[in-house]
């Protein structure tokens, strides 16, 4: 008789744990964070201009940023994150950029008075 009483114990704890209903939902995940600095290349209108981007900032202060290119240094503004996305302007080129990552590297489009093309690029390891 002993030896029954800690079976149907642990019989019923274990039917009593699974009763619960299913396992809560696992947590989202962290929101995208853009900052750091990326090798890019732009292209439009048969030419091909690279150069680095440097993004700074959080989602709770704003972002900033700057463009390195081989046509000189020019401010991003308007930075927006909606997912993997990043939006921003380009106020020296008057241009629209549309950025989508996808682990360290993006692709996108740029949209502006030199007419419209691609923005790809990649994050610098350690940034």
């Amino acid at each position: 008789m002993l030896k029954r009483i800690p079976v149907a114990l642990l019989l019923g704890l274990v039917l009593h744990a699974c009763a619960g209903g299913p396992p809560p939902e696992p947590p989202a995940p962290p929101p995208f964070d853009p900052v750091g600095s990326y090798d890019f290349v732009a292209g439009f209108e048969g030419m091909e201009i690279g150069g680095s981007m440097t993004i700074t900032g959080s989602a709770d202060e704003g972002y900033s940023g700057s463009l390195d290119t081989e046509m000189g240094p020019a401010s991003m503004a308007d930075i927006v994150v909606d997912g993997q996305t990043v939006t921003f302007y380009i106020p020296d080129a008057d241009a629209d950029v549309t950025i989508t990552f996808e682990g360290d590297e993006f692709t996108g489009e740029l949209v502006g008075a030199m007419g419209s093309g691609y923005f790809n690029g990649t994050k610098r390891i350690g940034t």
